[in-house]
């Protein structure tokens, strides 16, 4: 779900391509006046001037006039000047030409001393006190604070090529959107609005422990393939977009991490100049303009603002570096404007630290070659009514999973309130309220409702019918050497069929073995704040060692290419099974089952009944597993989203996902065996500054008890021309299997860090990739011993499982170029040592070229 974002936004791209007409002839407006002292008359020269609310602005010249053109006015003008006091002036946005003028009071107000020494770039001093004062200023040194928060987000398409018009879908569309729909941006181009969202919403945090909660309490969303409420509530409403703190080193933004221009590492990362100071609200501030030292590094351009007497961070606008190693990102801005807080807690006086009351985050994004359009994106928020240090009881930051179902109003009333109080300038305009009327008239044009049903197919995986989902589309057909065309349709329901009851199921035919296999479950959902749930589950179907969707990770596209082709290791399977799921405390979810499954191979393969007896025993084929497991999944700081009746995980931002389970064989329930088994599985992410990102999944298992191979732990290889991470790329398909082992995949990304220093390479925007894969594991002789190698019948040579050598790991090393045409990876893939046959007498090669695709920035 981390990526559902992106790639919404680039089917969008594909699908709704082309659909603006040319620019057309903007107005250009004009404001000159004379900035003047109040009580001399003196001119004041080089004087800010700027539209309120635009990132317009110019400094008078030496004899205090200015002259201001622009394509748009916000509705007052403000000057600054060292010295002085800050004036603002109403102006008439309407008008083509005006003339304002200023008279400036004396501010009298006093710098403090600046010692600056020789050689030394006098912003670092600043710089430094900044970092010292930190403790004192950041927002992460308050005890609690609460606010409330509007924020207002939009989505429209632009930078369209003639070519792309000339689709058909672009045509219809065109067709049926009038001159008078057009919406015109600050530059005097034309676009097409996709979204339009206004949100309300209470933010609490707490640091000891910490804890963080969000009240959503209102939403108004306008869009083309988004819902009024639901998913999108969550998605749009709230701050989850724009929650940068820019007194951390590093800055996460489209899954990257930009080096903060004000972080403990400023000095490495950017090249500084103090240019002037300048008064912000109450604050006279330094102001110190920054740029990346290397262009292609993942940092910033743009000013920041600070306070001459706390050194405390006022106002910053960044820019992302036109060099930077993004993906479809045109240009990035966020700025952010800072104020001091007032401590709220009973007996306390005085300030307590800066919070953002102002932050614009505005991206122009594009797609993938010359003939392709923008989506540009900008996201408004305004926090107020702030309280710092008046903390909850714990219990409390336990927010509902979702909001509530009167979370979405367009009551006209509310909304006029919220703009008069909490919105201010940075309310709906008459520009916003045309966006919606536009967007209504989009979503009536039958080419974007079928554009609307294909994306939500593409990112779901399913097509909703009413109460019911159909899908998911990656396992609807395959063929292999098993089942020959392999035909599955599956469906489960959504929160129109229910809110508690939840139904899933398929239905599988084989053309070759001309079976019918299926799967049904069904659920209850007790509690969506603690997420409890309870169900049942059956299943008759073909399945592989080793590659159940839960051992592979949840791996969707990989799972469905495992159907195809030669059916190595092949089973049939019935299973049956009663679970339970809670999560008592936020982070540890709790899962206990219970259940009995079959293993019929349709590969050669029997086993010892009775290994004591050597050649002597029994052979069989077939195995009968009865069991009871429990499980405690650990994931720290996890977010969720509700989609319906399904829980998305947002990640942990970095914090270890850790899973442990136990489960216990018994021949009291019916099975063949009593057994023990130990699983353990940890997976995270993080940085390493400048070197890029690594993630490692860590994965143990042990059984004491001596059972037939198939119940052992066949560990995951992957012969198939794909790529896929967490599995072991050079190995054959059930080629190894354990009683006891540990497995450890690590994946580097360095990002642009070495290809950007290449001339040529650079513009490809490559970045460099590799990994390292090792396996320990083993068998004790009791396992061994259960395995047959005697002929079946027919004389047919039974499959053999082969065995590590507890000393010696398996390993695998890759290298390769990411990025390629914006969606291709290849990787070099070496398999470093038991390089002999394989036990099933499968030739094996030491190198591989794989390859896969995927959407990222």
């Amino acid at each position: 779900m981390k990526t559902l974002l992106h790639s919404l936004s680039f089917i969008l791209l594909l699908l709704l391509s082309g659909l603006i007409t040319q620019t057309k002839a903007q107005t250009v407006y004009t404001v000159t006046g004379l900035v003047t002292d109040a009580h001399t008359g003196d001119p004041i020269p080089f004087a800010s001037v700027a539209l309120v609310g635009r990132r317009s602005g110019t400094l008078t010249d030496e004899k205090g006039r200015f002259s201001l053109v622009v394509k748009i006015l916000s509705d007052s003008l403000a000057v600054s000047s060292m010295g002085y006091k800050p004036l603002r002036r109403a102006i008439d946005p309407e008008r083509v030409s005006q003339a304002v003028d200023f008279k400036l009071e004396s501010g009298g107000n006093s710098l403090q001393e600046v010692t600056v020494k020789a050689g030394e770039n006098p912003a670092w001093r600043v710089l430094r006190q900044l970092r010292k004062n930190r403790s004192i200023n950041d927002r992460k040194r308050l005890a609690a604070y609460e606010y409330d928060s509007y924020v207002k987000t939009e989505i429209a398409l632009s930078h369209v090529t003639d070519r792309m018009r000339k689709n058909p879908l672009i045509k219809r569309i065109n067709e049926a959107m009038s001159k008078h729909d057009s919406i015109v941006d600050n530059e005097g181009h034309r676009v097409l609005p996709l979204l339009a969202s206004e949100s309300v919403s209470r933010y609490y945090y707490k640091a000891n422990p910490e804890r963080k909660r969000e009240d959503i309490r209102k939403t108004r969303i306008k869009g083309v393939a988004v819902d009024d409420a639901g998913l999108s509530s969550q998605l749009l409403g709230g701050t989850n977009l724009v929650s940068q703190n820019f007194y951390d080193n590093y800055i996460p933004i489209l899954g990257k991490d930009f080096a903060s221009p004000v972080g403990d590492n400023w000095k490495n990362w950017y090249e500084f100049f103090l240019a002037d100071t300048t008064q912000i609200g109450d604050h006279i501030c330094y102001e110190i303009q920054f740029d990346p030292k290397r262009p292609e590094d993942l940092a910033f351009t743009g000013k920041a603002w600070i306070d001459t007497t706390s050194f405390a961070l006022c106002q910053i606008e960044t820019r992302i570096g036109k060099g930077a190693n993004l993906n479809y990102v045109r240009d990035l801005t966020i700025e952010q404007e800072l104020e001091s807080t007032t401590d709220s807690s009973a007996g306390a006086s005085g300030t307590a630290g800066w919070l953002p009351v102002s932050i614009h985050l505005n991206a122009d994004l594009t797609g993938v070659g010359k003939q392709s359009l923008g989506l540009r994106a900008k996201v408004t928020l305004r926090n107020s009514n702030i309280l710092v240090n008046r903390t909850h009881p714990t219990l409390f930051y336990e927010q509902p999973i979702e909001p509530s179902d009167t979370v979405a109003t367009s009551n006209e009333a509310y909304w006029h309130t919220v703009q008069s109080t909490l919105a201010g300038a940075d309310s709906l305009n008459k520009d916003d309220q045309k966006t919606r009327q536009v967007i209504e008239k989009l979503r009536a044009v039958p080419a974007v409702k079928m554009a609307e049903a294909v994306g939500q197919v593409a990112v779901t995986g399913f097509y909703k019918v009413g109460g019911f989902d159909l899908g998911p589309y990656p396992y609807l057909f395959a063929v292999n050497s098993v089942e020959g065309l392999r035909t599955r349709i599956g469906f489960r329901t959504n929160e129109q069929f229910s809110r508690n009851w939840i139904l899933r199921g398929y239905l599988v035919y084989g053309t070759l073995d001309n079976r019918f296999k299926y799967s049904g479950e069904i659920s209850y959902l007790f509690s969506r704040q603690h997420w409890t749930v309870a169900g049942v589950r059956m299943a008759d179907d073909l399945e592989r060692l080793g590659l159940t969707p839960e051992l592979i990770g949840g791996n969707r596209i990989f799972y469905a290419l495992s159907r195809f082709g030669r059916y190595r290791g092949g089973y049939r399977s019935q299973q049956k099974e009663v679970y339970f799921k809670t999560e008592p405390v936020k982070g540890i979810l709790l899962t206990a089952t219970l259940g009995t499954r079959t293993f019929d191979p349709v590969f050669p393969f029997h086993y010892r009944v009775q290994p004591d007896l050597g050649d002597q025993s029994a052979l069989q084929s077939d195995i009968f597993d009865a069991y009871w497991s429990i499980e405690a999944r650990l994931a720290r700081k996890e977010k969720y989203l509700m989609d319906g009746n399904e829980r998305i995980t947002l990640g942990t931002k970095r914090a270890p996902v850790l899973t442990i389970r136990y489960t216990h064989g018994s021949q009291a329930l019916g099975g063949q065996y009593n057994y023990d088994r130990f699983n353990l599985r940890a997976q995270q992410t993080f940085r390493l500054g400048p070197l890029g990102r690594m993630t490692y999944l860590l994965s143990a298992g042990f059984t004491p008890s001596t059972l037939p191979a198939p119940m052992l732990f066949p560990h995951i290889g992957n012969p198939t021309p794909l790529l896929t991470t967490n599995t072991f790329n050079r190995m054959q398909f059930y080629e190894f299997v354990s009683d006891r082992f540990v497995a450890v995949h690590v994946q580097h990304r360095f990002e642009g860090l070495l290809f950007n220093r290449i001339p040529g390479i650079r513009k490809l925007n490559w970045r460099l990739i590799a990994n390292v894969d090792a396996l320990w594991g083993g068998q004790r002789k009791a396992n061994r011993d259960v395995e047959s190698f005697k002929l079946l019948p027919g004389g047919t040579r039974p499959i053999y499982f082969g065995s590590l050598d507890g000393n010696k790991p398996y390993m695998e090393v890759g290298y390769g170029i990411d990025n390629i045409f914006k969606i291709i990876r290849i990787q070099a893939i070496h398999r470093l040592n038991y390089l002999n046959d394989s036990p099933n007498g499968l030739p094996l090669n030491s190198f591989a070229l794989k390859a896969s695709a995927s959407i990222s920035f």
